[in-house]
């Protein structure tokens, strides 16, 4: 190879190393990368954002360089941790950066490194090679930190203060903020001292989520109503009128000849009462509804 030629290649390195990430959205990034695990999902295959569209805005909001923090509230299972998995693969590929994943507890933090993290790389093509197999001598990597071309992911304890210890971070990632304890040991509230680590970064990034617990006391709602408050709306299926999902809207009929409460009611006739225009909405009618946030 001549020095021209080796002048040539360093300066392709150096250039695609230099080069901004691509136009690409992180929805858009699952879309086309995504594959999901047999151990993690019950429709192992390929990623579809919309088999559950609710999810786009929250994974493209953290794209977008004008938000800094995103908080997630929602319902258990609607697919929280896979959005924190697409934003992981999303930047150990295309935006590498310094990442922190904090759970509320180590053995949390080992088991999505186990059971979530592990698999994503196995299946998810795009990513092989990018993470070394800890086992390789030279890796330089452990079950609860990870390295990657240009970046690094450390996933932490929420109860451990050892785990918050200062590194500069640019992307923190709190899962089910409402699980952490009030203080990491004697070290203060956990969020605000992985908040902390993202100082430098004038492009951070601080994403939170959880299912509320107790009202008035609960880390999401806080930071829930401190945000924009966006809400996901469906449209009726009859009417077309969008609105907010709620429980006190869920109906079912009762059987009066039931000698007990416990078999007073009948769970296999519930049904969705329309609150615009009083449409009877049954389960039959989800596969074709669209919705808006």
């Amino acid at each position: 190879m001549t020095q021209s030629n080796i002048a040539e290649s360093i300066l392709k390195k150096v250039a695609s190393l230099a080069a901004p990430p691509p136009n690409l959205r992180i929805s858009q990034w699952a879309d086309r990368y995504r594959y999901l695990s047999s151990e993690a999902s019950a429709e192992p295959g390929k990623w579809n954002t919309e088999r559950a569209p609710y999810q786009r805005e929250m994974m493209d909001a953290i794209y977008d360089p004008q938000v800094e923090m995103v908080v997630i509230m929602s319902s258990a299972q609607v697919g929280k941790t896979e959005i924190i998995n697409n934003i992981v693969g999303y930047h150990i590929q295309l935006d590498p950066a310094p990442i922190l994943l904090l759970q509320p507890t180590l053995e949390m933090a080992e088991a999505w490194s186990k059971d979530r993290f592990a698999p994503m790389l196995r299946d998810t093509s795009s990513l092989h090679g990018l993470v070394k197999d800890p086992r390789t001598r030279d890796s330089g990597n452990t079950l609860l930190h990870k390295r990657f071309p240009g970046g690094h992911i450390t996933m932490a304890g929420a109860n451990s203060p050892a785990s918050l210890a200062s590194r500069p971070i640019r992307l923190v990632l709190c899962d089910e903020v409402d699980r952490y304890p009030i203080s990491a040991g004697t070290e203060g509230d956990p969020v605000s001292l992985a908040k902390k680590r993202t100082t430098t970064f004038w492009n951070r990034k601080l994403v939170l989520t959880s299912t509320p617990t107790i009202k008035s006391a609960s880390r999401i709602e806080s930071a829930f109503e401190q945000s924009d408050q966006r809400r996901y709306h469906v449209p009726c299926p009859q009417c077309g009128e969008y609105q907010v999902l709620k429980w006190q809207q869920v109906k079912w009929e009762s059987d009066p000849a039931a000698n007990d409460e416990e078999h007073k009611h009948r769970p296999e006739t519930a049904h969705y009462i329309c609150e615009h225009n009083g449409c009877i909405i049954t389960d039959a009618d989800k596969p074709g509804s669209r919705s808006i946030l």
